[in-house]
């Protein structure tokens, strides 16, 4: 069987039975409802014709020998004056002789056992019709008497029987309208299982384009989810390999201009020094500039070898002290620091951060010597660490020119420089930025770069001691 019928069946048989359940509790509950409402009311006016039978037996003189005849005529008194037409009143003597009634209707709870004062009731069905019996005995000072009333209620039968056949009627309708609400709904519902398997059928094809519309959360809409990230998925592969293209061109590019240049005055220097004549002084120049632009392409060269280098080691985190860590690099960066008139400082708390320590003297040697070059003489750098829950951080400030808000995101990008003059003339060629972005991600830290033009740049770099610790179980 389909689950299109599967569904519609299902659905249908539940509805049905559901309302045959709750139609007959509701028609059940008004119909008890309207019994109880009809007992009470016959209870409590059995009551008061009880109460005014007993005040008038009671105000007669006490010498006074009432006979039934008198006693039949003092109730059906006290019955005219209660007006109550539905009532149909029996009295008994204390032989439980009737000496009064108002109709022909016999009752049944005269035979019943019960005690003397106590007053009783029933629902009694006699030649299909329904009465609730209500009986009470009259103790009063001329004798004792049983008081017995009967109510018809046919009406309220009617009214259930009523009930249920409009009930009846109700549900067929409602089953009508609901089996085509159904067939449309499981139409419905089946559809995006009909376009799935046409989506997975297209894909099978050649057409990795195709896509399920997802509606809802059920298991169909998970199920159409799944193709579309798989689908999504294969797509960004793809553009991730044509990304991973464009990237080495523009790579290589850049790496090929930042060539360009040194070479291009190298080549002029040296040939002008081989056809010209010189002075001393131009030679001098012409071979300091050769020399220079010689050192740029050296450290261009080292750089690039750290950067391929770093791209594919796989690293050993070790637990390194802080004061030591600190140490060490303070030793690598004083001289040149100082040369440039910079002042370094930091503060640091005791602690431990685990690592690879040739990397991260690299990491922060070259976040130290940026703070460097975007810093004026007599400027201040400072490193602050501290312990966090669950590793360690550092946070390096400098005041120097600030970096633009709308460039920072850029800065770790191969060869990207924000003051390509002021980089080339202080021997970068903006690789640093992106060599410690890579040391950072090998390391499972995070950092956040943060710079106001003016007034300096801060970042700030957060190790987490647990990815250190799978590391070294994976090891």
């Amino acid at each position: 069987m389909k689950l299109f019928w599967k569904q519609f069946i299902t659905m249908m048989c539940f509805i049905v039975v559901s309302f045959m359940i709750f139609g007959n509790i509701m028609v059940h509950t008004a119909f008890q409802t309207t019994i109880n409402r009809e007992t009470d009311q016959s209870i409590e006016e059995m009551k008061i014709f009880q109460y005014a039978l007993i005040a008038s037996l009671d105000g007669l003189p006490k010498d006074y020998q009432a006979t039934d005849m008198a006693v039949a005529e003092i109730v059906k008194s006290i019955q005219q004056s209660l007006n109550n037409a539905r009532d149909e009143v029996i009295i008994y003597n204390k032989s439980n002789k009737i000496i009064y009634q108002n109709s022909s209707y016999q009752g049944s709870l005269i035979k019943t056992k019960r005690e003397k004062t106590a007053a009783v009731w029933q629902i009694h069905k006699q030649k299909e019709h329904y009465y609730i019996e209500s009986l009470c005995s009259v103790q009063s000072n001329v004798g004792n008497y049983i008081l017995e009333i009967h109510r018809n209620i046919d009406h309220v039968y009617q009214d259930r029987n009523y009930h249920y056949e409009t009930y009846l009627l109700a549900l067929s309708i409602v089953s009508v309208i609901f089996a085509i609400v159904l067939l449309l709904f499981s139409m419905h519902f089946t559809f995006p299982i009909r376009k799935l398997s046409q989506a997975v059928r297209a894909f099978a094809k050649g057409n990795y384009q195709s896509r399920v519309k997802v509606r809802g959360n059920d298991e169909v809409s998970v199920l159409s989810r799944d193709f579309n990230q798989m689908a999504n998925q294969l797509e960004e592969n793809i553009e991730e390999l044509k990304e991973a293209a464009r990237r080495q061109e523009e790579f290589t590019a850049a790496f090929s201009h930042e060539l360009k240049t040194p070479l291009t005055s190298i080549v002029g220097y040296a040939d002008m020094l081989r056809s010209v004549d010189m002075t001393q002084e131009d030679i001098f120049m012409s071979a300091d500039y050769i020399f220079k632009q010689g050192k740029r392409l050296e450290r261009l060269a080292l750089k690039m070898m750290e950067l391929t280098y770093v791209d594919k080691q796989e690293i050993t985190f070790q637990k390194i002290d802080v004061d030591s860590f600190l140490s060490l690099l303070r030793v690598m960066t004083e001289k040149l620091l100082e040369s440039s008139e910079i002042t370094f400082s930091f503060q640091s708390e005791s602690g431990h951060f685990y690592g690879d320590m040739d990397l991260l003297l690299s990491l922060f040697s070259n976040l130290i010597d940026n703070a460097r070059k975007a810093s004026e003489k007599g400027g201040q750098i400072f490193l602050e660490g501290k312990n966090t829950k669950g590793g360690y951080s550092f946070v390096i400030r400098d005041n120097g020119r600030g970096i633009p808000e709308e460039e920072i995101y850029k800065i770790t990008e191969p060869f990207y420089m924000v003051d390509k003059s002021r980089a080339r003339k202080e021997g970068g060629a903006g690789i640093g930025m992106s060599l410690c972005q890579k040391i950072i991600l090998l390391h499972h830290a995070e950092w956040d770069i943060q710079s106001v033009i003016g007034e300096g740049t801060e970042i700030h770099i957060q190790f987490k001691e647990e990815f250190a610790r799978e590391d070294d179980k994976n090891a």
